[in-house]
């Protein structure tokens, strides 16, 4: 006889879930509160092998949705009344050029919830809850998506805040992020614009509490869900590794070898969210059938509303600062592509 396993109920759930979204008759709260327990059992690289999997619009579907069950959690209150929510943000803010070590990122959570309270116009009775100093992407790298949703879990249930990273790292890109939370908002959302007098603000406000701190509206942007700033900085964290390997390799090489040898870029174009990306050194003396000298480990990526050649550009860019002027980018797409 033959012996089976059945999927488990939450599987079965995201399955069904994903099956409806294709024949249109999905529910968004349904699929949130699968995701939110699929979290909660600390399942977090199911989700993202299945996102690897799905097609592109299905793909950008499930991300966009699963940085919301995240993040944005409702408030358990009277059933008769309108629920409010309890949801995490992030702003990524410029950086000056030359950081101070160690790190001066503290802010005062007091006045920069008024700030955020008054320039990003929230709603009468939100509570603004402020990280208290700003995080580097080397920092929010080591953060999870069960590890937000229990943060700002905790918070819906009135439990007392906690500091998101016991210590600070010093980040890869000349980019911080402001992580606060809003309690009590009616929306399960965040403010989709700031005006251009309130973007000015903001920023002046945050800049004289942290001089680190780049003077450049231009370059704030609207609040996003803290998990889409998670995926940023391990994206920023992950290729400047996978560039330092490479490089690394690359300097130990014979000086005659390395003269001619050429780096390959791959990125594997596969639904346009999540992806991995890999080098390859390639001397092209060895025979034809010889392969690669050296391969890296892959890197998986996020690369929902980028162009595909992001990550190519990227590490281009820091391979040319290191001196290496011999590569290939190589975007490996599916036949139907």
């Amino acid at each position: 006889m033959f012996s089976w396993n059945r999927p488990d109920p939450l599987t079965r759930d995201l399955i069904h879930l994903i099956n409806a979204r294709r024949h249109d008759h999905g529910d968004a709260d349904v699929a949130i509160d699968t995701l939110q327990a699929i979290l909660e059992q600390d399942r977090e690289q199911d989700l993202l092998t299945v996102l690897a999997a799905l097609d592109e619009e299905m793909a950008e579907w499930l991300f966009d949705l699963l940085a919301e069950a995240a993040c944005s959690v409702v408030i358990e209150g009277e059933t008769d009344e309108k629920p409010t929510y309890a949801v995490m943000a992030a702003l990524e803010l410029p950086l000056q050029a030359n950081l101070s070590v160690p790190l001066r990122l503290k802010i005062d959570p007091g006045a920069t919830a008024d700030l955020l309270r008054k320039h990003l116009r929230l709603p009468a009775g939100t509570v603004v809850m402020v990280e208290p100093r700003l995080l580097t992407d080397t920092t929010l790298d080591l953060l999870t998506l069960h590890g937000l949703h229990e943060h700002i879990s905790s918070l819906a249930d009135s439990q007392r805040r906690q500091l998101l990273a016991a210590r600070l790292h010093p980040p890869v890109e000349a980019t911080a992020f402001l992580i606060f939370e809003l309690v009590g908002s009616p929306e399960s959302g965040l403010p989709e614009s700031i005006e251009e007098q309130d973007r000015q603000a903001l920023l002046e406000g945050l800049v004289s509490q942290c001089g680190e701190l780049a003077s450049a509206p231009h370059m704030l942007e609207t609040p996003v869900y803290a998990a889409y700033a998670m995926f940023d900085a391990k994206n920023a964290v992950r290729l400047h590794r996978l560039a330092d390997e490479t490089v690394e390799v690359w300097r130990d090489l014979d000086p005659t070898v390395r003269s001619r040898t050429i780096v390959h870029l791959h990125t594997q174009c596969g639904n346009g969210v999540y992806m991995p990306v890999w080098t390859d050194l390639f001397d092209p003396e060895l025979p034809e059938d010889h392969g690669p000298a050296w391969t890296s480990p892959d890197v998986w990526i996020f690369t929902a509303d980028l162009p595909i050649e992001w990550p190519g550009e990227m590490l281009t860019n820091r391979l040319l600062a290191e001196g290496c002027t011999r590569f290939e980018n190589h975007i490996v797409e599916a036949p139907e592509n």
